[in-house]
């Protein structure tokens, strides 16, 4: 699923995060993929505040840098949006001729956007037939605030980048996962199988300040919600219980996790859940009789060691992590593939993106 794009060009997938710029770009290797460049850049603290680029000049130089590490063969860019930067609503509308679909859109659109209609880009998917009336078909309907939009092309612009497509990162999620293998669903189409048979998996990319979860049934997308919780919580609970630094809490995590206090962690923990099962529980709200039966995590909070288990303890649910280099081809020549594969979960979002080259 693309969201305001071009498709015309080949492009490299950009994420730009409240603690880093991604960059990846990929080739087609015979049936499957290879990763052509990549680079992780750190952006300082606050330079983005939940999608808001607070220092400009350090987003731009960051990019700069990421450039000059993976010299990508276009400078044209999927780039993702998520947060209180977008909103994705399903709506179910009645079945109209492609003639006055985009009518029936602006309309559907003035009625589900909380913004004015001038202030956003906007954009929608068809699904399909509705499964229990042949006379109204699915759309997703996507809205991106303009603003938010123009100041990351602003920071693209002034590193010499272009945007050819904007995404949601719940769709660049969905879109890696299923490109990569993480995820064999049995496509069921509009017409949904029955509880005991539905493939049901939640897809959720748990980064430093946020989750994208995205739920599929039978491969189709049934709930998607962005949630404003991710591995900044560990670093504080760290703080707050070894007494240090924000900088020496980071450092605690990668480098001699195994001395972080169990407390912390459990603080971690219980908030983790905590937000997990609201989101479940809005999604079950309207879809109760297709219960989540996997989670499958990626983001940088999946190389939490021994993060799978723990959840899956604690809410009952199979997880597993996904690694969406596991069947993307790396040069040894070029990549130091040992350290890639290891970190390869937190870059769901940005191989999603880079997909977007391929899309027909």
């Amino acid at each position: 699923m693309s969201f305001f794009s071009n498709r015309s060009e080949g492009v490299v997938g950009v994420d730009i995060s409240s603690t880093g710029i991604k960059l990846v770009e990929l080739s087609h290797s015979g049936s499957g993929y290879e990763l052509t460049s990549l680079a992780t850049v750190p952006l300082p603290r606050d330079a983005i505040v939940e999608n808001t680029i607070i220092d400009s000049t350090a987003v731009s130089q960051a990019l700069i840098e990421a450039v000059n590490t993976a010299k990508p063969s276009t400078k044209n860019v999927a780039l993702a949006v998520s947060g209180n930067a977008v909103i994705i609503k399903t709506i179910a509308i009645p079945t109209v001729s492609e003639f006055e679909l985009e009518a029936q859109i602006q309309f559907e659109a003035d009625e589900h956007i909380p913004y004015d209609i001038d202030d956003v880009f906007l954009d929608f998917s068809i699904q399909g037939m509705t499964a229990d009336n042949p006379e109204l078909m699915d759309v997703v309907l996507v809205a991106c605030k303009r603003e938010v939009v123009e100041d990351y092309q602003m920071v693209l612009a002034e590193a010499g980048l272009t945007a050819k497509c904007v995404d949601c990162a719940v769709f660049a999620l969905e879109n890696a996962a299923e490109e990569t293998g993480g995820y064999a669903a049995s496509k069921g189409g509009a017409q949904l199988l029955e509880d005991e048979d539905a493939d049901v998996h939640a897809l959720i990319n748990i980064g430093a300040n946020m989750m994208n979860i995205n739920v599929l049934i039978n491969g189709q997308m049934a709930f998607v919600r962005d949630q404003y919780y991710g591995g900044q919580n560990l670093t504080e609970e760290i703080q707050k219980e070894h007494g240090i630094s924000h900088h020496a809490a980071e450092q605690l995590k990668t480098d001699d996790f195994d001395s972080i206090h169990p407390e912390a962690l459990e603080r971690f923990y219980v908030g983790l859940t905590s937000e997990l099962v609201r989101s479940l529980d809005f999604y079950s709200a309207s879809k109760a009789e297709f219960p989540v039966r996997k989670l499958l995590l990626s983001g940088g909070c999946a190389l939490i060691p021994n993060i799978a288990t723990e959840l899956e303890q604690r809410l009952g649910i199979d997880t597993a992590v996904l690694n969406p280099l596991d069947n993307i081809k790396i040069s040894t020549r070029k990549f130091d593939e040992q350290h890639l594969r290891r970190i390869g979960p937190m870059l769901m979002v940005p191989i999603g993106l880079a997909m977007r080259s391929f899309d027909s």
